[in-house]
């Protein structure tokens, strides 16, 4: 049987991996714990956007393949600490572990290849938001896949999915800016 959340018995690292897995606590809000991760999430998306070392900036994708690979191994360290703290919370998917959330949120940005300033910000955390709460297929279906594996995935698939509508309409601003020239003129014509 596993332990309440109320134990006060837990070891060190039973304590860290709830820790991380609640998202430094913000999955323990009492109102839409996912949302108040997902606001992590975006620190985070932030963040990984922000990775481009000096040795790659010759190579034009060399920063956003080292992004999603960032994204990737946060995803794959966050499999095992979600699985035990499902183990430890007595649930397959309790609302309170939201790492899977945070570490989705970098691919609904494109890993730093869409804006993240404030409106961009905001137009993708809606729109991950919507993706995670609905699971439109086939999201679903890898929520059931065992343990941390169907926590995270779930998540990573919202993440995609978004990501696809917000790169649209990203697109969209672009070419209607363009078509009835409200982009700045540039010194190139």
């Amino acid at each position: 049987m596993g332990h309440s959340d109320s134990d006060t018995h837990r070891t060190a690292v039973d304590r860290l991996v709830l820790l991380l897995a609640t998202g430094l606590g913000t999955g323990r809000s009492p109102w839409a714990p996912g949302t108040a991760g997902s606001v992590l999430g975006l620190g985070w998306a932030w963040a990984v956007a922000a990775i481009s070392p000096p040795f790659l900036s010759g190579l034009e994708m060399g920063a956003p393949i080292l992004r999603l690979l960032v994204t990737l191994a946060a995803a794959a360290v966050a499999v095992p600490i979600c699985t035990r703290a499902c183990r430890l919370l007595d649930s397959k998917d309790p609302g309170q572990v939201v790492l899977d959330e945070i570490v989705a949120v970098p691919l609904v940005f494109g890993c730093g290849l869409l804006p993240t300033d404030l409106p961009w910000l905001i137009a993708g955390f809606v729109t991950f938001r919507v993706f995670d709460i609905l699971k439109p297929p086939p999201i679903r279906r890898f929520e059931r896949l065992p343990e941390g594996i169907g926590v995270v995935t779930d998540d990573m698939i919202a993440g995609l999915y978004a990501g696809l509508v917000l790169w649209a309409g990203h697109e969209a601003v672009q070419r209607l800016m363009v078509a009835g020239d409200l982009l700045p003129p540039t010194p190139f014509g």
